[in-house]
């Protein structure tokens, strides 16, 4: 049982690996496949509140989502198994295109790939942050306001101020942490 639980969880995340074309949020689309209709191994909830960790913690979110999910399923062995899962294709690939494109050959048909992946993983994007968006500021057919809150603060800061990534998180976190003492 547990063997076929750790092989369940290391060929869903060689998928979600050898397909994250984008890296970062573009690998959303693929985690909500697999891992929350497919395997049920997270909510959509517990899914934003992932993403949320990830930014918080070092590391691509999914490597991030593979440690947290394996760590859920399996333990520490789930943990290893799962991140280790989902680095191995993006590795193997970029050896091959590192040796590729080191040995001086230029390669058309990859200028023609990438026009082709950029704007669909935008796409993937997109779709992924629409329905994260929905459940970290809709529960119950109602808006929560304090997420709603942090959601308009972190977008000013970001548009306005053009304060950095890692400022918008601490801000919205100690600002989360004192509406939830107050409140």
């Amino acid at each position: 049982m547990i063997f076929n639980n750790l092989l369940t969880l290391a060929m869903t995340f060689l998928k979600i690996g050898a397909f994250s074309f984008g890296g970062g949020y573009a690998v959303l689309p693929l985690i909500q496949k697999y891992v929350i209709k497919e395997n049920a191994w997270l909510t959509i909830k517990e899914l934003t509140d992932l993403v949320s960790l990830s930014q918080i913690t070092p590391g691509p979110i999914g490597v991030n989502a593979a440690t947290f999910i394996g760590m859920k399923t399996n333990g520490l062995t789930g943990a290893v198994i799962a991140s280790f899962a989902a680095v191995i294709p993006g590795c193997i690939i970029m050896f091959i295109l590192a040796k590729i494109i080191f040995n001086g050959k230029k390669i058309k048909a990859i200028d023609y790939i990438l026009k082709g992946l950029k704007p669909a993983v935008a796409s993937l994007i997109l779709i992924a942050a629409i329905e994260m968006f929905k459940t970290s500021l809709i529960s119950s057919n109602s808006i929560k306001p304090i997420a709603l809150i942090g959601f308009i603060v972190g977008f000013l800061l970001f548009s306005y101020r053009k304060y950095g990534v890692i400022k918008i998180i601490g801000i919205t976190f100690a600002m989360g942490i004192l509406v939830n003492i107050f409140i």
